[in-house]
Protein backbone atom coordinates (compact mmCIF):
# COMPACT_ATOMS: atom_id res chain seq x y z
CA UNK A 1 0.00 0.00 0.00
CA UNK A 2 1.49 3.16 -0.66
CA UNK A 3 1.76 5.74 2.06
CA UNK A 4 2.41 9.56 1.44
CA UNK A 5 5.50 11.38 3.35
CA UNK A 6 5.71 15.10 3.94
CA UNK A 7 8.18 16.60 2.75
CA UNK A 8 6.82 20.12 4.27
CA UNK A 9 9.80 21.95 6.31
CA UNK A 10 9.21 20.47 10.47
CA UNK A 11 7.58 18.01 8.38
CA UNK A 12 9.95 15.60 6.79
CA UNK A 13 9.45 11.72 7.27
CA UNK A 14 6.22 12.09 8.41
CA UNK A 15 3.08 10.13 7.21
CA UNK A 16 0.25 12.13 6.46
CA UNK A 17 -3.32 10.95 8.28
CA UNK A 18 -6.43 11.31 5.80
CA UNK A 19 -7.52 14.58 4.45
CA UNK A 20 -10.98 14.19 6.54
CA UNK A 21 -9.02 13.84 10.03
CA UNK A 22 -9.60 17.67 11.05
CA UNK A 23 -13.34 17.94 10.01
CA UNK A 24 -13.86 13.87 11.86
CA UNK A 25 -12.30 15.55 14.96
CA UNK A 26 -15.10 17.94 15.27
CA UNK A 27 -17.89 15.95 13.97
CA UNK A 28 -19.48 16.28 16.86
CA UNK A 29 -19.85 20.03 16.97
CA UNK A 30 -20.48 20.22 13.31
CA UNK A 31 -23.26 17.72 14.00
CA UNK A 32 -24.53 20.46 16.59
CA UNK A 33 -25.06 23.37 14.20
CA UNK A 34 -26.06 21.60 11.81
CA UNK A 35 -29.15 20.08 14.02
CA UNK A 36 -29.31 23.47 15.32
CA UNK A 37 -29.70 25.30 11.48
CA UNK A 38 -32.42 22.37 10.77
CA UNK A 39 -34.42 23.05 13.97
CA UNK A 40 -34.62 26.77 13.74
CA UNK A 41 -34.30 27.79 10.26
CA UNK A 42 -35.53 25.08 8.04
CA UNK A 43 -39.51 26.43 8.53
CA UNK A 44 -38.76 30.17 8.42
CA UNK A 45 -36.97 29.49 5.16
CA UNK A 46 -39.87 27.53 3.79
CA UNK A 47 -42.25 30.54 4.64
CA UNK A 48 -40.07 32.70 2.65
CA UNK A 49 -39.43 31.05 0.07
CA UNK A 50 -43.42 30.61 -0.28
CA UNK A 51 -43.80 34.53 0.55
CA UNK A 52 -41.11 36.29 -1.67
CA UNK A 53 -41.79 33.78 -4.50
CA UNK A 54 -38.56 32.30 -4.76
CA UNK A 55 -38.35 30.68 -7.77
CA UNK A 56 -35.63 27.29 -8.67
CA UNK A 57 -32.77 29.49 -10.17
CA UNK A 58 -32.39 31.30 -6.42
CA UNK A 59 -33.13 28.11 -4.54
CA UNK A 60 -30.12 26.97 -7.22
CA UNK A 61 -27.81 29.82 -5.77
CA UNK A 62 -28.32 29.57 -2.29
CA UNK A 63 -27.59 25.90 -2.38
CA UNK A 64 -24.74 27.10 -4.22
CA UNK A 65 -23.94 28.98 -1.34
CA UNK A 66 -24.14 26.54 1.27
CA UNK A 67 -21.74 24.24 -1.32
CA UNK A 68 -19.31 26.95 -1.13
CA UNK A 69 -19.30 27.38 2.02
CA UNK A 70 -18.92 24.32 2.73
CA UNK A 71 -15.67 23.49 0.42
CA UNK A 72 -13.81 27.01 2.14
CA UNK A 73 -14.37 25.16 5.43
CA UNK A 74 -12.54 21.63 3.82
CA UNK A 75 -10.00 24.08 2.35
CA UNK A 76 -9.18 25.64 6.00
CA UNK A 77 -9.14 22.09 7.38
CA UNK A 78 -6.33 21.31 5.15
CA UNK A 79 -3.95 23.72 6.58
CA UNK A 80 -4.14 21.95 9.33
CA UNK A 81 -4.10 18.51 7.88
CA UNK A 82 -0.70 19.68 5.93
CA UNK A 83 1.29 20.24 10.15
CA UNK A 84 -0.46 16.93 11.12
CA UNK A 85 0.91 13.50 10.68
CA UNK A 86 2.95 10.15 12.22
CA UNK A 87 6.30 8.63 11.53
CA UNK A 88 7.27 5.22 13.06
CA UNK A 89 11.01 5.83 13.27
CA UNK A 90 14.12 3.23 14.83
CA UNK A 91 13.56 3.88 18.52
CA UNK A 92 9.76 5.52 18.76
CA UNK A 93 6.47 6.33 16.88
CA UNK A 94 5.79 9.94 16.95
CA UNK A 95 2.65 12.08 15.91
CA UNK A 96 2.49 15.93 15.46
CA UNK A 97 -0.35 18.70 14.77
CA UNK A 98 -1.09 22.26 15.23
CA UNK A 99 -0.55 25.43 12.92
CA UNK A 100 -0.19 27.84 15.60
CA UNK A 101 0.97 25.61 18.49
CA UNK A 102 2.99 22.34 17.47
CA UNK A 103 1.94 19.48 19.90
CA UNK A 104 4.41 16.70 19.67
CA UNK A 105 3.83 13.16 21.04
CA UNK A 106 6.21 9.96 21.22
CA UNK A 107 6.47 6.42 22.42
CA UNK A 108 9.39 4.53 22.67
CA UNK A 109 8.75 0.76 21.40
CA UNK A 110 10.03 -0.22 24.51
CA UNK A 111 7.29 1.00 26.80
CA UNK A 112 4.34 0.17 24.38
CA UNK A 113 1.72 -1.89 26.24
CA UNK A 114 -0.85 -2.49 23.18
CA UNK A 115 -1.41 -1.42 19.72
CA UNK A 116 -5.30 -1.24 18.88
CA UNK A 117 -7.57 -0.30 16.23
CA UNK A 118 -10.80 1.60 17.00
CA UNK A 119 -13.44 2.68 14.12
CA UNK A 120 -15.29 5.31 15.50
CA UNK A 121 -19.04 5.93 14.75
CA UNK A 122 -18.24 9.03 12.55
CA UNK A 123 -15.07 7.62 10.44
CA UNK A 124 -16.17 4.71 10.28
CA UNK A 125 -19.26 5.88 7.40
CA UNK A 126 -16.19 6.84 5.68
CA UNK A 127 -14.16 3.77 5.99
CA UNK A 128 -11.46 5.25 8.58
CA UNK A 129 -10.44 3.95 11.87
CA UNK A 130 -7.27 5.17 14.72
CA UNK A 131 -4.82 3.53 15.83
CA UNK A 132 -4.42 3.46 19.68
CA UNK A 133 -1.05 3.21 21.64
CA UNK A 134 -0.94 2.50 25.27
CA UNK A 135 2.40 3.40 26.74
CA UNK A 136 3.65 2.88 30.22
CA UNK A 137 3.31 5.83 32.06
CA UNK A 138 0.94 8.52 33.47
CA UNK A 139 -2.82 7.83 32.78
CA UNK A 140 -2.66 10.19 29.84
CA UNK A 141 0.59 8.70 28.18
CA UNK A 142 -1.59 6.74 25.36
CA UNK A 143 -1.01 8.10 21.51
CA UNK A 144 -4.12 8.07 18.69
CA UNK A 145 -3.12 8.11 15.39
CA UNK A 146 -6.20 9.60 13.72
CA UNK A 147 -7.92 8.44 11.17
CA UNK A 148 -6.59 6.48 8.52
CA UNK A 149 -8.14 3.82 5.91
CA UNK A 150 -9.35 0.81 7.72
CA UNK A 151 -6.42 -1.25 5.51
CA UNK A 152 -3.60 1.30 6.44
CA UNK A 153 -4.62 1.37 10.22
CA UNK A 154 -4.34 -2.25 10.36
CA UNK A 155 -0.90 -1.84 8.48
CA UNK A 156 0.10 0.20 10.85
CA UNK A 157 -0.39 -1.50 13.62
CA UNK A 158 1.14 -4.29 12.25
CA UNK A 159 4.15 -2.41 11.24
CA UNK A 160 4.09 -0.93 15.20
CA UNK A 161 4.44 -4.64 16.82
CA UNK A 162 6.86 -5.55 14.10
CA UNK A 163 8.90 -3.12 15.98
CA UNK A 164 8.42 -3.93 19.43
CA UNK A 165 11.04 -5.62 21.02
CA UNK A 166 11.44 -8.22 23.53
CA UNK A 167 9.03 -10.02 25.30
CA UNK A 168 6.00 -7.56 24.62
CA UNK A 169 7.13 -8.52 20.39
CA UNK A 170 6.44 -12.28 21.44
CA UNK A 171 3.28 -11.17 22.99
CA UNK A 172 1.74 -9.13 20.74
CA UNK A 173 2.60 -10.52 17.44
CA UNK A 174 -0.05 -11.93 15.31
CA UNK A 175 -0.15 -15.38 15.53
CA UNK A 176 -1.84 -17.44 13.03
CA UNK A 177 -3.41 -19.82 15.40
CA UNK A 178 -6.04 -18.48 16.69
CA UNK A 179 -8.36 -20.08 19.33
CA UNK A 180 -12.02 -18.82 19.62
CA UNK A 181 -12.50 -18.52 23.81
CA UNK A 182 -15.77 -16.47 23.66
CA UNK A 183 -17.81 -16.87 20.77
CA UNK A 184 -19.98 -13.59 19.11
CA UNK A 185 -22.18 -12.74 22.15
CA UNK A 186 -25.92 -12.74 20.90
CA UNK A 187 -27.34 -9.33 20.52
CA UNK A 188 -30.44 -10.34 22.83
CA UNK A 189 -28.11 -11.52 25.43
CA UNK A 190 -26.06 -7.57 25.57
CA UNK A 191 -29.70 -6.14 25.45
CA UNK A 192 -31.46 -8.09 28.24
CA UNK A 193 -28.28 -8.39 30.56
CA UNK A 194 -28.01 -4.61 30.31
CA UNK A 195 -32.03 -4.26 30.97
CA UNK A 196 -31.36 -6.40 34.04
CA UNK A 197 -28.41 -4.75 35.57
CA UNK A 198 -28.94 -2.56 38.89
CA UNK A 199 -28.30 0.85 36.84
CA UNK A 200 -30.60 0.37 34.01
CA UNK A 201 -33.33 -0.63 36.49
CA UNK A 202 -32.92 2.25 38.87
CA UNK A 203 -33.01 4.62 36.24
CA UNK A 204 -36.43 3.10 34.46
CA UNK A 205 -37.92 2.92 38.38
CA UNK A 206 -36.39 6.57 38.80
CA UNK A 207 -37.83 8.21 35.50
CA UNK A 208 -41.45 6.86 36.70
CA UNK A 209 -41.13 9.14 39.80
CA UNK A 210 -43.18 12.15 38.38
CA UNK A 211 -46.07 9.83 37.36
CA UNK A 212 -46.98 8.53 41.14
CA UNK A 213 -45.69 11.45 42.90
CA UNK A 214 -45.85 15.61 42.91
CA UNK A 215 -42.06 15.75 41.21
CA UNK A 216 -41.65 17.42 38.44
CA UNK A 217 -39.54 15.74 35.32
CA UNK A 218 -36.93 18.32 35.79
CA UNK A 219 -35.99 15.88 39.27
CA UNK A 220 -35.23 12.95 36.99
CA UNK A 221 -32.75 14.30 34.90
CA UNK A 222 -29.66 14.37 36.47
CA UNK A 223 -30.37 10.48 37.24
CA UNK A 224 -30.84 9.99 33.89
CA UNK A 225 -28.72 12.01 32.71
CA UNK A 226 -25.89 10.18 34.84
CA UNK A 227 -26.84 6.71 34.22
CA UNK A 228 -27.58 7.04 30.43
CA UNK A 229 -23.38 6.88 29.71
CA UNK A 230 -22.57 3.96 31.92
CA UNK A 231 -25.77 2.17 30.23
CA UNK A 232 -24.64 2.77 26.00
CA UNK A 233 -21.25 2.04 27.90
CA UNK A 234 -22.50 -1.39 28.83
CA UNK A 235 -24.44 -1.92 25.59
CA UNK A 236 -21.50 -0.70 23.42
CA UNK A 237 -19.04 -3.34 24.85
CA UNK A 238 -20.41 -5.94 24.30
CA UNK A 239 -21.75 -5.53 21.00
CA UNK A 240 -20.89 -8.33 18.98
CA UNK A 241 -18.43 -8.90 21.16
CA UNK A 242 -15.91 -11.84 20.73
CA UNK A 243 -12.38 -12.75 22.40
CA UNK A 244 -9.94 -15.30 20.99
CA UNK A 245 -6.75 -16.43 22.35
CA UNK A 246 -3.24 -16.39 20.61
CA UNK A 247 -0.71 -17.86 22.84
CA UNK A 248 -0.33 -15.32 25.94
CA UNK A 249 -2.39 -12.79 24.03
CA UNK A 250 -6.21 -12.23 23.89
CA UNK A 251 -7.86 -10.58 21.08
CA UNK A 252 -11.32 -9.02 21.65
CA UNK A 253 -13.11 -7.53 19.14
CA UNK A 254 -16.66 -5.71 19.60
CA UNK A 255 -18.44 -2.35 19.36
CA UNK A 256 -21.25 -0.66 18.15
CA UNK A 257 -20.84 2.57 17.72
CA UNK A 258 -17.51 2.48 18.25
CA UNK A 259 -15.94 -0.85 16.74
CA UNK A 260 -12.66 -1.69 18.65
CA UNK A 261 -9.81 -4.31 18.12
CA UNK A 262 -8.00 -4.55 21.47
CA UNK A 263 -5.03 -6.66 22.64
CA UNK A 264 -4.77 -7.92 26.28
CA UNK A 265 -1.49 -9.45 27.09
CA UNK A 266 -1.46 -11.99 30.53
CA UNK A 267 1.39 -10.39 31.59
CA UNK A 268 -0.66 -7.05 31.64
CA UNK A 269 -3.48 -8.56 33.45
CA UNK A 270 -3.14 -8.40 37.40
CA UNK A 271 -6.49 -9.30 38.96
CA UNK A 272 -9.08 -11.05 37.51
CA UNK A 273 -13.22 -10.90 38.84
CA UNK A 274 -15.71 -13.12 38.29
CA UNK A 275 -19.14 -11.79 39.11
CA UNK A 276 -22.91 -12.69 38.76
CA UNK A 277 -24.87 -9.49 39.06
CA UNK A 278 -28.52 -10.34 41.16
CA UNK A 279 -30.67 -10.18 37.92
CA UNK A 280 -28.42 -12.20 35.94
CA UNK A 281 -29.26 -15.19 38.43
CA UNK A 282 -31.99 -15.78 36.51
CA UNK A 283 -30.14 -16.52 33.44
CA UNK A 284 -27.50 -17.99 34.77
CA UNK A 285 -25.04 -15.58 33.20
CA UNK A 286 -21.61 -14.23 34.69
CA UNK A 287 -18.99 -11.20 33.51
CA UNK A 288 -15.62 -11.29 33.77
CA UNK A 289 -13.35 -8.49 34.64
CA UNK A 290 -9.55 -7.93 34.41
CA UNK A 291 -7.83 -4.84 36.14
CA UNK A 292 -4.73 -4.48 33.53
CA UNK A 293 -1.53 -2.64 33.75
CA UNK A 294 -1.21 0.91 32.02
CA UNK A 295 -4.98 0.67 30.93
CA UNK A 296 -6.45 2.55 34.57
CA UNK A 297 -10.01 3.20 35.07
CA UNK A 298 -12.68 3.12 31.93
CA UNK A 299 -13.95 6.75 33.50
CA UNK A 300 -11.05 8.03 33.24
CA UNK A 301 -9.38 6.97 30.01
CA UNK A 302 -10.49 5.93 26.24
CA UNK A 303 -7.95 2.86 26.95
CA UNK A 304 -10.98 0.14 25.74
CA UNK A 305 -13.03 -2.53 28.20
CA UNK A 306 -12.09 -4.21 30.95
CA UNK A 307 -14.08 -6.98 30.47
CA UNK A 308 -13.07 -10.00 28.86
CA UNK A 309 -16.58 -11.41 29.48
CA UNK A 310 -19.47 -8.44 29.31
CA UNK A 311 -21.92 -11.26 29.57
CA UNK A 312 -21.57 -14.93 29.21
CA UNK A 313 -22.64 -18.35 30.03
CA UNK A 314 -21.35 -20.21 33.34
CA UNK A 315 -19.15 -22.57 30.80
CA UNK A 316 -17.83 -19.27 28.94
CA UNK A 317 -16.99 -17.50 32.26
CA UNK A 318 -14.89 -20.79 33.86
CA UNK A 319 -13.11 -20.93 30.15
CA UNK A 320 -12.06 -17.48 30.42
CA UNK A 321 -11.02 -17.71 34.08
CA UNK A 322 -8.91 -21.04 33.01
CA UNK A 323 -7.80 -19.37 30.19
CA UNK A 324 -6.03 -16.23 32.71
CA UNK A 325 -5.07 -18.89 35.49
CA UNK A 326 -3.37 -19.36 37.72
CA UNK A 327 -6.51 -20.97 39.40
CA UNK A 328 -8.99 -22.37 37.67
CA UNK A 329 -12.77 -21.41 37.26
CA UNK A 330 -13.43 -24.45 39.65
CA UNK A 331 -10.65 -23.91 42.25
CA UNK A 332 -11.82 -20.00 42.15
CA UNK A 333 -15.67 -20.97 43.21
CA UNK A 334 -15.33 -23.77 45.34
CA UNK A 335 -15.48 -22.31 49.03
CA UNK A 336 -15.56 -25.58 50.25
CA UNK A 337 -11.67 -25.80 50.03
CA UNK A 338 -11.19 -22.04 51.34
CA UNK A 339 -8.37 -21.77 53.56
CA UNK A 340 -9.55 -18.79 55.25
CA UNK A 341 -13.63 -18.05 56.55
CA UNK A 342 -15.31 -14.80 57.80
CA UNK A 343 -16.34 -16.43 61.81
CA UNK A 344 -19.47 -16.27 62.86
CA UNK A 345 -18.86 -12.79 64.31
CA UNK A 346 -18.72 -11.01 61.41
CA UNK A 347 -22.38 -11.69 60.80
CA UNK A 348 -22.44 -8.23 62.64
CA UNK A 349 -21.02 -6.26 60.60
CA UNK A 350 -21.87 -8.62 56.92
CA UNK A 351 -25.65 -9.74 57.96
CA UNK A 352 -26.30 -10.95 54.81
CA UNK A 353 -22.89 -12.93 53.08
CA UNK A 354 -20.58 -13.34 55.73
CA UNK A 355 -20.68 -17.28 55.64
CA UNK A 356 -19.68 -16.53 51.73
CA UNK A 357 -16.71 -14.23 52.48
CA UNK A 358 -13.47 -16.35 52.36
CA UNK A 359 -10.03 -16.39 51.51
CA UNK A 360 -7.55 -18.61 49.69
CA UNK A 361 -3.96 -18.47 48.55
CA UNK A 362 -2.73 -20.85 46.23
CA UNK A 363 -0.52 -21.34 43.14
CA UNK A 364 0.76 -17.61 43.24
CA UNK A 365 -2.45 -16.20 43.53
CA UNK A 366 -4.86 -15.14 46.44
CA UNK A 367 -8.52 -15.62 45.91
CA UNK A 368 -11.45 -13.57 47.89
CA UNK A 369 -15.05 -13.94 47.38
CA UNK A 370 -18.00 -12.51 48.81
CA UNK A 371 -21.91 -11.77 48.30
CA UNK A 372 -24.72 -13.64 48.39
CA UNK A 373 -27.47 -11.97 46.03
CA UNK A 374 -24.63 -10.78 43.82
CA UNK A 375 -21.71 -12.93 43.81
CA UNK A 376 -17.77 -11.75 43.49
CA UNK A 377 -15.30 -14.11 42.89
CA UNK A 378 -11.53 -12.28 42.91
CA UNK A 379 -8.00 -13.86 42.17
CA UNK A 380 -4.86 -11.73 42.78
CA UNK A 381 -1.40 -12.15 40.98
CA UNK A 382 0.68 -12.22 44.22
CA UNK A 383 3.55 -10.45 42.94
CA UNK A 384 1.41 -7.57 41.28
CA UNK A 385 -0.18 -6.83 45.10
CA UNK A 386 1.13 -2.80 44.79
CA UNK A 387 0.92 -2.66 48.93
CA UNK A 388 -0.95 -4.18 51.80
CA UNK A 389 -3.44 -2.65 54.49
CA UNK A 390 -4.45 -4.27 57.66
CA UNK A 391 -7.43 -2.03 58.12
CA UNK A 392 -9.94 -2.79 61.47
CA UNK A 393 -12.70 -0.61 62.49
CA UNK A 394 -14.26 0.21 66.34
CA UNK A 395 -16.88 -2.46 65.77
CA UNK A 396 -14.44 -4.83 64.30
CA UNK A 397 -11.86 -4.24 66.97
CA UNK A 398 -14.88 -5.43 69.39
CA UNK A 399 -15.86 -8.27 67.67
CA UNK A 400 -12.21 -9.37 66.53
CA UNK A 401 -12.40 -9.45 63.20
CA UNK A 402 -10.35 -7.29 60.02
CA UNK A 403 -9.93 -6.65 56.77
CA UNK A 404 -7.05 -7.06 54.70
CA UNK A 405 -6.89 -4.15 51.47
CA UNK A 406 -4.94 -5.48 48.34
CA UNK A 407 -3.92 -2.11 46.66
CA UNK A 408 -3.61 -2.73 42.76
CA UNK A 409 -2.60 -0.15 39.89
CA UNK A 410 -6.06 2.10 39.66
CA UNK A 411 -8.64 -0.58 37.43
CA UNK A 412 -11.58 -1.46 37.49
CA UNK A 413 -12.45 -3.06 40.64
CA UNK A 414 -10.62 -3.08 44.08
CA UNK A 415 -9.42 -6.73 46.19
CA UNK A 416 -10.49 -6.77 49.84
CA UNK A 417 -10.50 -9.96 51.99
CA UNK A 418 -12.87 -9.00 54.37
CA UNK A 419 -13.95 -9.72 58.04
CA UNK A 420 -11.03 -12.31 58.49
CA UNK A 421 -10.54 -13.51 62.09
CA UNK A 422 -7.64 -10.89 63.29
CA UNK A 423 -4.74 -14.18 63.59
CA UNK A 424 -5.65 -15.19 59.81
CA UNK A 425 -5.89 -11.67 58.64
CA UNK A 426 -2.35 -10.97 59.68
CA UNK A 427 -0.86 -14.62 58.80
CA UNK A 428 -2.48 -13.86 55.01
CA UNK A 429 -0.85 -10.18 55.44
CA UNK A 430 2.70 -12.32 56.71
CA UNK A 431 2.17 -14.24 53.67
CA UNK A 432 1.95 -11.26 51.40
CA UNK A 433 4.88 -9.60 52.73
CA UNK A 434 7.14 -12.07 51.88
CA UNK A 435 6.16 -12.04 47.88
CA UNK A 436 8.56 -11.81 45.18
CA UNK A 437 7.77 -8.34 43.35
CA UNK A 438 8.41 -7.96 38.99
CA UNK A 439 10.82 -5.46 38.29
CA UNK A 440 10.07 -2.48 37.20
CA UNK A 441 12.56 -2.35 34.69
CA UNK A 442 10.01 -4.38 32.75
CA UNK A 443 7.69 -2.36 30.98
CA UNK A 444 4.63 -4.81 31.36
CA UNK A 445 5.18 -4.93 34.97
CA UNK A 446 5.17 -0.75 35.53
CA UNK A 447 2.03 0.44 37.44
CA UNK A 448 0.64 3.65 37.21
CA UNK A 449 1.20 4.28 40.97
CA UNK A 450 -1.47 7.02 41.68
CA UNK A 451 -4.86 7.51 43.71
CA UNK A 452 -7.19 4.12 42.93
CA UNK A 453 -9.94 4.69 40.24
CA UNK A 454 -12.51 2.29 40.18
CA UNK A 455 -15.65 1.58 38.15
CA UNK A 456 -18.37 0.68 39.41
CA UNK A 457 -21.67 -0.91 38.06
Amino acid sequence: MSTSVSTIPGMEGYRHVHRLTPLLRVWTFLLALATIAVFNFTMPIYHWVQRENVGVAQIAWGIGGVVAALAVIFAVSQIWWRRSGFKIGDEEVETRKGVLTNQVRSARYDRVQAVDVIESFAPRIFGLASVRIEAAGTADSAIDITYLPRDEAEQVRRQLLARIGGPTKQLLDDDPSTGELVPPIPIHRSLVGTAFQMSTLFTIVWATIPLWTDLSAAAIVPVVVGFLPRIWRTIDQSWRFTATQDGQVFHLTYGLANRRRQAMPRTRIHAVQLRQPMFWRLFGWWTVSVVVAGYGSERNKQTGTSKILPVGTWEQAKAVVDAIGPMTGDELTDLNSAQYRSPRSARWVSPIDWKRQTVTVRNGAIAATAGRIGRWYQMVDIPHVQELSYEQGPLQRQLGIADVDLHLVPGAFRVACRDMEEGAAREVVDKLRARKLPPLSDPADEAELAPRLVDGE
